[in-house]
C-alpha cells in the first residue's frame, strides 16, 4: 500500500468557497510541477522554468490567452514528503469565487483532474503518510463543534488510538508466531501452547479492547454531542428556556399558546460538550394539521434524546394537562423536570416529583447554570475529566463495531481454550480474525470496499 502511486493528477479549491482575503487551488500528482509551469508567470510575463521546493514565489497565473487572472504565491512540494506523498502546488490568489473557480479552470485545462471529495487525504493514507484512523481524525478536525471535540480529533492524529491497536497487534501476532509453531511442529504442540502463555496473553490483549470500548460512551458524546429535547404543554417558557441555554434570541417568545409549531435545532457548548438542543411543538390535542405534524415530530424527538427537560410554569401550578405529559414521561431515567417562571412565584416546587428536578427562571437566567450542571451529572459527565491527553479515546462507530467483532474472537479463542480445544487450527482461526478486525481499524487489512464510503465524507479539496 505504501507504494501506491495514482497516475493522474488531481486539483481542487481548498479553501471555502465563498469570499475571502486568500483562495488556495491544491494540485497533487505527478504533473504538479508541470502544470504550474504552464500557468505561472514571473510579474514581467516571463514563464518560470525552475521552482524552489518549499518556497513560496510571487507571480501571476495567466490564461490559454496568457492574460493575467490574478496575482499569486505559488509553492511547489517535492514529493515523497508532502501531505499525500506525491509531487503537490499550492496556488494562493486572493478569494474571490469567480477568480478562484477561474485559476482551478486552468489547471484542469492542462491535464489536471477534479478531485473527489477526501481524495487529497485518501492519497495520503494510501502512500503510507497517515493510517485511517489518523485519516478519519482529520475530518473530525474538521467538523469539530467543541474544545473538547477538537482536542480528542487532534489526539487521534497524533496517533494516540492507533498505537494503541498496534500494541495490541503486536502482543497477537507474537501469539500468532507460537501458534503457527505448534502447526508447523505438531510433536511440540502441548509444550509450545504452554510455553506461549496462549491464555494470559488472549486475557491481556481482551483487557486492552474491554478498556479501549469502556471509552466508547463518553467519545460518542464528544464526538456528536447530547440531544437535549425541551417538551411541555404550549407556553410554559421552552423557548425561552432555549433563549436562555444560548444565551442569545433564537426561537420567538409569545404569550401566544402554540407559537413554536415546528421543532427547533440550535448547536450550543454545555461544559465544553457539544449540545443539539431541540425546542419541541408544545404537546396538546392539535387543533389543525399543521400543528398535529409538529406535535408528532415533537414525540420522535422525544425518543431520540439522550435528556428529556419537561418544562412546567411553576407561576400557575402543575395543570390537567402537564399531568398527562408528565404521565408519559416520567418513567424515562434521564428526564429532568423543570419548574420555569421561579421569578413570578411558584405554585409547585421539586418536593413534589420524585424525578430529577431544577427551578429556574428562563427569562431572567436564574438557575441556568445549576441545570447545566444536572444535565452532566444525569449523563455521568464530568467535563473536567472527560478527557485525558495521555488516554486514547473511542469516538468512531466503525472503530467501536471493529473492536467488538476482535473481542469476541478472542473471547472464542479463550472458550476454545478452557474446554480443553488446543487445537492450534482452531485457534488460529479465532486468532486470525481478531487481527483481522484490528488491522481494518488502522487501515491494514480488508479496506478496499470502505475507502470510498469514509472519504466520501470529506470535503473536496482536503
Amino acid at each position: 500500500m505504501k507504494d501506491y502511486l495514482c497516475e493522474d493528477t488531481i486539483a481542487a479549491i481548498s479553501t471555502p468557497l465563498s469570499k475571502g482575503a486568500i483562495g488556495i487551488v491544491r494540485i497533487s500528482g505527478k504533473k504538479a510541477l508541470e502544470i504550474l509551469k504552464k500557468v505561472f508567470r514571473t510579474k514581467s510575463g516571463k514563464p518560470k522554468e525552475t521552482f524552489e521546493n518549499r518556497k513560496m514565489t510571487y507571480g501571476i497565473i495567466v490564461d490559454e490567452n496568457n492574460d493575467e487572472i490574478d496575482e499569486v504565491l505559488a509553492v511547489y512540494m517535492k514529493g515523497p514528503k508532502t501531505f499525500t506523498g506525491e509531487d503537490v502546488v499550492e496556488i494562493h490568489s486572493h478569494g474571490g469565487i469567480y477568480v478562484v473557480r477561474k485559476i482551478l479552470k486552468r489547471v484542469l485545462s492542462e491535464g489536471a483532474r477534479l478531485a473527489e471529495p477526501g481524495e487529497f487525504t485518501k492519497r495520503a493514507f494510501l502512500n503510507g503518510r497517515i493510517d485511517l484512523v489518523q485519516a478519519e481524525a482529520i475530518n473530525e478536525i474538521i467538523n469539530a463543534e467543541s474544545e473538547l471535540s477538537l482536542k480528542v480529533a487532534v489526539n487521534h492524529l497524533k496517533g494516540s488510538l492507533s498505537s494503541k491497536i498496534e500494541s495490541i497487534r503486536d502482543m497477537l501476532f507474537h501469539l500468532k508466531a507460537f501458534i503457527e509453531a505448534a502447526v508447523d511442529f505438531p510433536e511440540e504442540e502441548i509444550e509450545i501452547i504452554e510455553t506461549g502463555k496462549v491464555k494470559e496473553k488472549v486475557e491481556k490483549a481482551t483487557e486492552k479492547i474491554e478498556k479501549l470500548l469502556e471509552t466508547y460512551d463518553d467519545g460518542r458524546i464528544i464526538r456528536e454531542g447530547i440531544k437535549i429535547a425541551i417538551a411541555g404543554r404550549p407556553n410554559v417558557g421552552k423557548s425561552s428556556l432555549l433563549n436562555a441555554l444560548l444565551k442569545e434570541e433564537r426561537a420567538i417568545v409569545t404569550d401566544i399558546p402554540g407559537t413554536t409549531r415546528d421543532v427547533i435545532e440550535e448547536a450550543v457548548t454545555l461544559k465544553g460538550i457539544p449540545v443539539r438542543l431541540i425546542d419541541t411543538a408544545g404537546i396538546r390535542e392539535a387543533k389543525d394539521v399543521v400543528e398535529k405534524i409538529g406535535i408528532d415530530k415533537t414525540k420522535e424527538k422525544l425518543k431520540e434524546a439522550d435528556i428529556i427537560l419537561f418544562v412546567i410554569d411553576g407561576s400557575t401550578g402543575f395543570t390537567e394537562e402537564d399531568k398527562k405529559i408528565y404521565e408519559t414521561l416520567k418513567d424515562n431515567p434521564n428526564l429532568i423536570v423543570v419548574i420555569n417562571k421561579k421569578d413570578q412565584g411558584l405554585k409547585v416546587s421539586c418536593k413534589d416529583f420524585e424525578n430529577t428536578c431544577v427551578e429556574i427562571s428562563a427569562k431572567e437566567g436564574e438557575g441556568i447554570e445549576v441545570l447545566s450542571e444536572v444535565v452532566m451529572k444525569k449523563l455521568l459527565l464530568e467535563p473536567e475529566t472527560l478527557f485525558k491527553e495521555t488516554e486514547a479515546m473511542i469516538t468512531s462507530e466503525r472503530h467501536k463495531n471493529l473492536l467488538e467483532k476482535a473481542l469476541k474472537s478472542l473471547q472464542n479463542m479463550k472458550k476454545s481454550i478452557e474446554y480443553g480445544i488446543e487445537s492450534p487450527e482452531f485457534l488460529a482461526l479465532d486468532l486470525d480474525e481478531a487481527l483481522n478486525a484490528l488491522g481494518e481499524i488502522v487501515g491494514k487489512k480488508g479496506i478496499e470496499d470502505m475507502l470510498d464510503i469514509i472519504f466520501s465524507t470529506f470535503c473536496i479539496g482536503k
